[in-house]
């Protein structure tokens, strides 16, 4: 078996607990300011309140059932409805938005097919994966094809739904082969594997934390600084 190095399988370590455990900030800071929050951005925070809870019963299934792989199941269908339904109070075309909803069934038909037929709740759902990927990628360039088309007066990294956008399409190109060949083994192979993933997500983890923290700061006047 090819085994990773110490050092690596620590930094690894390292940097999920960060993935896992820094949403705790993006959610204190939506929590703080909610009332300054338009609904695309309190979808957004209950994104982070979902993967908070998901992160210590993640600990605790890790502990004491030994294994997680369930909760990759539930945390594809519940990110996707979470950050869809960002999309759906963002995005403007009347066409979209009536078939959203309807996007979101088959996709959870999809789900549900994968947990109790193709994969099983003891395997990685790769099918929900992949059709959840190519469905964020979709939403992420509607929503800058319809930044385009509108008129802007302020910075988009003063926007929160902006910046997100950036975090997801890093977060979801960088990291679907590794999903897709992610098997959990205790290989070098998987430890890069799981790095890349986790690394990625930390830097939409970033941008979406800044995305929420300029949303709701107090706008900057021309002269105190640039990116106002």
């Amino acid at each position: 078996m090819n085994t990773p190095p110490a050092w690596l399988t620590t930094v690894s370590h390292l940097v999920f607990l960060v993935s896992s455990f820094g949403v705790v900030v993006p959610l204190a800071i939506g929590l703080r300011h909610w009332r300054l929050l338009f609904p695309a951005g309190r979808s957004i925070v209950y994104y982070f309140g979902f993967w908070t809870v998901e992160a210590l019963v993640d600990q605790w299934s890790r502990k004491v059932l030994h294994t997680n792989v369930y909760l990759y199941h539930v945390s594809v269908l519940v990110e996707t409805w979470l950050l869809g339904w960002a999309y759906y109070h963002t995005f403007d075309l009347k066409p979209v938005r009536r078939i959203m909803p309807w996007v979101a069934l088959v996709f959870t038909l999809v789900a549900l097919v994968d947990f109790f037929i193709l994969a099983g709740p003891h395997q990685l759902n790769r099918v929900t994966r992949a059709v959840q990927v190519v469905l964020m990628l979709i939403m992420v360039m509607l929503y800058f094809e319809q930044w385009t088309r509108e008129v802007h007066t302020g910075s988009p990294w003063r926007n929160l739904m902006f910046i997100s956008s950036v975090g997801l399409a890093v977060y979801y190109t960088g990291s679907v082969m590794g999903y897709l060949l992610q098997n959990g083994a205790p290989t070098l192979t998987q430890r890069i594997i799981s790095l890349l993933i986790d690394s990625t997500y930390n830097v939409a983890l970033v941008l979406m934390t800044l995305g929420l923290w300029r949303e709701t700061a107090p706008p900057v006047a021309p002269d105190e600084g640039p990116g106002a």
